[in-house]
Order: structure tokens, then sequence, then C-alpha cells
């Protein structure tokens, strides 16, 4: 059974050896497609010294088209969003495989990622528990599957649910997860098949758009959400979590740039937790004042 691994890279031919490298054990069941969105460093000589690598070169266009071309391409009855700068462990193919032989209802399976730092390093990673059940709401509540390539997808069931959705790169394979599990079963088998790099140039690490797009994401899944009472509770729990979640990440970038007096980039990112996540405003007044009467620079009034 085939396997297709889409990698899309845009200039991360420094991580793409490593990504290739790590699927390079399991080659005779993996058709391998890189997809150089534009790149303009050595992304696409990286991937023409790797042999039985296929190369699709594009403008760049981000991450959700990148994917989307390698899914046109792709050849294997399922397949896996690989990023450039993340790796697959030995066995993940077989793994996923293996569950989607033993739950062949499903059209999307996935298990556990390991964090590693930008040298390679693994972290330590929390444990996250197995979900056994209703994983649709399990991923509105939050998104389980934080690094692409813990998934394993039927192929069918992401061109059924129209690819990856363009102008959210931030949460776009996010949105699909939505997408697929709200059609089709889901199977957590909670295996370790990934590595996730963290590293200064995530996406994840932009919480303005973080923020922004995966709320894009949540509103456009409530319409389906409201037509359950289930569903949408879980949803309005998701909502609030990604709201807490971005928004905190947010108020810290606030506030490292008051400290370096940076007014405008505050300002800025102020009317974004303003727009997206307003219950968040008062209680920052509220602590900003409670710390000045502390310190004797607000008095109370008599």
């Amino acid at each position: 059974m085939t396997v297709s691994v889409v990698i899309p890279c845009f200039n991360q031919a420094h991580y793409l050896g490593e990504a290739l490298a790590s699927v390079d054990a399991q080659r005779e069941r993996a058709d391998v497609i890189v997809v150089d969105d534009g790149s303009t460093d050595d992304t696409a000589g990286v991937a023409s010294r790797s042999g039985g690598v296929r190369c699709l070169r594009q403008r760049n266009q981000g991450p959700a088209v990148a994917r989307n071309a390698g899914l046109a391409a792709a050849r294997g009855e399922y397949v896996v969003f690989l990023d450039a700068d993340d790796r697959l462990l030995p066995d993940a193919v077989d793994v996923g495989v293996d569950a989607f032989d033993r739950h062949p209802e499903c059209g999307l399976v996935f298990g556990r990622a390991v964090m590693m730092g930008p040298d390679g390093a693994l972290w330590p990673t929390p444990d996250q528990p197995r979900v056994e059940r209703d994983h649709h709401l399990a991923l509105l509540r939050r998104n389980l599957i934080w690094a692409p390539a813990m998934a394993m997808f039927r192929r069918s069931a992401v061109v059924a649910a129209g690819g990856f959705a363009t102008g959210v790169d931030a949460a776009a394979d996010y949105d699909l997860y939505l997408r697929v599990s709200r059609g089709t079963p889901v199977f957590d088998h909670g295996r370790l098949v990934a590595c996730y790099r963290r590293h200064s140039h995530n996406m994840s690490a932009n919480a303005v758009r973080m923020l922004r797009e995966t709320l894009t994401v949540m509103q456009r899944h409530r319409r389906f959400a409201a037509a359950d009472p289930a569903t949408l509770a879980a949803w309005r729990e998701g909502r609030r979590t990604w709201q807490e979640f971005y928004g905190t990440a947010l108020v810290e970038e606030i506030r490292g740039h008051v400290r370096r007096g940076e007014w405008n980039r505050a300002l800025v990112k102020a009317f974004v937790l303003a727009r997206h996540h307003p219950r968040r405003i008062p209680r920052e007044l509220t602590r900003r004042i409670g710390n000045m009467r502390r310190y004797g620079v607000v008095r109370r009034s008599s």
C-alpha cells in the first residue's frame, strides 16, 4: 500500500534534508513529493539530490496552496503532510497504514509527536491521553494534532473535504481536521510517529496571526456546530480556549513592546486583542491598576 508524503518547503533547505532522510527508511512504501513554494535557497537542489523524490516548483503562495499541489500529484491511497522542518519516526508509515487496516471506515488516523529544538535535540513533551470517541467534538475543543505529520489521511477523504483552505495558512491544517472529522470517522492510535521542531520562525510563534486565523476557522465551523447542542457546546469551549491561549501570548508580546518603548507595535497588537478577545482588555486593565495601587502609583478613592 503506497503512502504519499507531501513536504511543502519555503526557504527551509537547511532542514529539508533531515525531513527527507526521515522518510528514507520507509521509501519502499512512500511516494515522496517536495513542493518548492517559491524558495530562494537550495530547496530544489536538496530535493533533486535525494533519489526517488518528485519536486514540484511554484511561485510562493503559502503552505495551503503548496499542500494542495502535493495532494493533486499524490499517487498513494493515503497521504501524510510533513513540514520541511519536522521529521517522521522510522515506523510512522507502517503505524498509520496498520491503523487504517484495522479501521477501514476512517478518513483520518493520528498519533503523537515529540518536540525538538532547532538543533534536532528532543525536548520533554507532555503526555496526551488517547481519545476513544467523539473525535470531532474533541477537535473542536482543541487541536489534538498540533503537528501535521502526526496525522495520516485517506487521500479520498481529503479530496472530498476540498483540501486545504486558503487564506488561513496558520490554521489551515486544523480546519482540515475539523472538516474531515465532521464527515468521516477518526481513529487515535496514540503511537509516536513524528518529531515537531520548535524554532523562532514557526508560524505558531506569530500570536497575532494565530489568534486571527484560528478564530476565523472556528467561525466557519459555527454553522455546522449550531445544529446540535453538544457540538455547539464543544465549539464554544474551543473558541474560548483559542482566545485565551493566543490572547495570553499576544498580551505577553504587547507587554514586551511596552517595556521596550515600541508603542506603535504595542498599539497595533492591542487593537487585534480588542477585536478578537475583547474580554481580555478589562482583565488587563484591572491587573494593571491593581499593580499600580500595590506600588502606590494610584491611590484608592476614599
